[in-house]
C-alpha cells in the first residue's frame, strides 16, 4: 500500500476537527477503505466535548478572578480556585469533566476493525483521524509544557490564596501571588487565539498515522501466530483523546489486560522514530516496560546496522492515544517521528500538508512498528497460549 495517497485521501476532508463534519466524511472514508482491503469494519458513534482550548480559557479566566478576589474576601476566593485546580487536574488526567461540561457537545465517532481469528491476544493498532487547530503558541518549543504551567499557576494561586484566608499578608507573598497572576493572564490570550485559529491540513498529524495503520493493518491481518490485529482509528483527538477514552469505556470489560496491546501511530511523516517512554499533559505515566525494551532492542540493533530508523526513545508532556491505554491500565507504547531537538515539523501548523510529508520518514516508522509487531508476536504471544 502506498502511503501518500491514503495521506492525500484524509487531507481531502478540509477541516477534520474533532466533532465536525468534515470528521464524520473522513470516518465513512477510511471505512471504505478498512473493507476493501478485507477488513470487518463498524462505525461507532460518540458524544464528546472536544474544546480543550476553551476549557482551559475558562480554568485561566477563572484563576485571575480568583486571584484578584482573594484580596478582599480570601475565604469565596479559595473555594473558587480550588475548584479551577481539581477541574483542570480532572481534565488534564482525563480522570473527570467540571469546567468542560460548559462547553459545547459534539458527535464524533471511532472507526473499529476487528479481527477474530481465535488467538490468543489481542493487537490494537491505532491512529487518530481527526485534525488539531492552529494558534500562536504551538510556534513555541515550550509549548508541550503550557497547560501544566497553566496548571501549576492555578495551584500557586490557591496557595497564596489559602495562606491569605489564615492571615498572612507579606510582601513576598503577594509577589509570589502575582507572578502566577502574570501567567494566567498571559494564557488566556494564547487559549482564545487556539479556539478562534482554523483547523490545520494535518497531513504528519494524523493522517501520516493513518495510513501506516492501514498498511500495517494489510501486511499482519490474519498473519500472526498469537495476535488477532484490530485496527482503532479515533476521533476527537485533538480533543485530547476523546475517542480513545469513550472506546475504552465502551469496551474495556471485553479486553483482558494480560492478553491486549496497544500499538499507536503518530505524526510519522517526517523525522525519525522516536517512540515514547513516558507522556502526559500533567503526572506522564510510563508506556509499558515490556513494549519498550521491545522498542530499545529495535533501536540498539538498527544504531549497530545501518541506522536508518535514527530511533530513540523520548519522553513528552504532550498525550496519544497510547497515555489513554496506559491510564486504563493496559500495556501500550507511543511511535512517533521527530525532527531536530525531538520538534514534529509543521506541529499544528497551516503548512502541514501532504506535500510537506516526507516519504522516507514513513518507510522508517513503517519499518520500525513492523519490527515491533513481529517481536511481539515472537515474544509476548507465547507466553498466552
Amino acid at each position: 500500500m502506498d502511503p501518500l495517497p491514503e495521506i492525500e485521501a484524509v487531507v481531502a476532508h478540509a477541516g477534520r476537527g474533532p466533532g465536525s463534519d468534515a470528521e464524520r466524511r473522513a470516518a465513512k472514508h477510511l471505512e471504505g477503505r478498512l473493507r476493501e482491503i478485507g477488513r470487518e469494519v463498524a462505525v461507532e458513534p460518540i458524544q464528546v466535548r472536544p474544546s480543550w482550548a476553551l476549557t482551559h480559557l475558562i480554568h485561566a479566566v477563572a484563576g485571575v478572578g480568583g486571584s484578584v478576589l482573594s484580596v478582599s474576601a480570601p475565604l469565596p476566593a479559595t473555594v473558587l480556585l480550588l475548584l479551577v485546580a481539581a477541574s483542570a487536574y480532572g481534565d488534564l488526567t482525563g480522570g473527570f469533566q467540571l469546567a468542560r461540561r460548559l462547553t459545547p457537545r459534539r458527535a464524533s465517532q471511532n472507526v473499529v476493525s476487528r479481527e477474530d481469528r481465535g488467538r490468543p491476544g489481542t493487537l490494537v493498532l491505532v491512529a487518530h483521524y481527526d485534525a488539531g487547530r492552529s494558534g500562536a503558541v504551538f510556534r513555541w518549543r515550550l509549548a508541550e509544557w503550557g497547560l501544566a504551567v497553566l496548571f501549576w499557576a492555578v495551584v500557586l494561586v490557591l496557595a497564596c490564596s489559602g495562606l491569605r484566608l489564615a492571615g498572612l499578608d507579606a510582601t513576598a507573598l503577594t509577589a509570589v501571588q502575582f507572578a502566577g497572576t502574570v501567567v494566567l493572564i498571559v494564557a488566556v490570550p494564547l487559549l482564545a487565539d487556539v479556539g478562534l485559529s482554523g483547523v490545520v491540513p494535518g497531513a504528519n498529524d494524523n493522517a501520516s498515522g493513518v495510513a501506516t495503520v492501514l498498511g500495517l493493518a494489510e501486511r499482519y491481518g490474519g498473519d500472526l501466530d498469537h495476535f488477532d490485529v484490530w485496527v482503532l482509528l479515533t476521533g476527537a483527538e485533538e480533543g485530547m483523546e476523546l475517542g480513545m477514552r469513550a472506546w475504552l469505556r465502551a469496551h474495556r470489560r471485553g479486553l483482558d489486560k494480560r492478553s491486549t496491546a496497544f500499538v499507536c501511530v503518530d505524526q510519522v511523516g517526517a523525522g525519525t522514530v522516536r517512540y515514547a517512554r513516558r507522556e502526559g499533559y500533567l503526572l506522564p505515566s510510563s508506556q509499558n516496560a515490556l513494549l519498550v525494551d521491545l522498542c530499545d532492542q529495535i533501536a540498539d540493533e538498527d544504531a549497530a546496522d545501518d541506522g536508518r530508523y535514527g530511533a530513540r526513545s523520548r519522553s513528552s508532556r504532550f498525550a496519544t492515544d497510547a497515555y489513554a491505554a496506559r491510564v486504563a491500565g493496559f500495556p501500550a507504547v507511543s511511535v512517533s517521528c521527530l525532527g531536530a531537538r525531538d520538534v514534529a515539523p509543521h506541529h499544528h501548523s497551516e503548512s502541514d500538508t501532504a506535500e510537506n510529508v516526507d516519504p522516507e520518514a514513513l518507510e522508517r516508522a513503517f519499518g520500525f512498528c513492523s519490527e515491533l509487531i513481529e517481536l511481539i508476536d515472537e515474544r509476548i504471544g507465547p507466553d498466552l497460549d
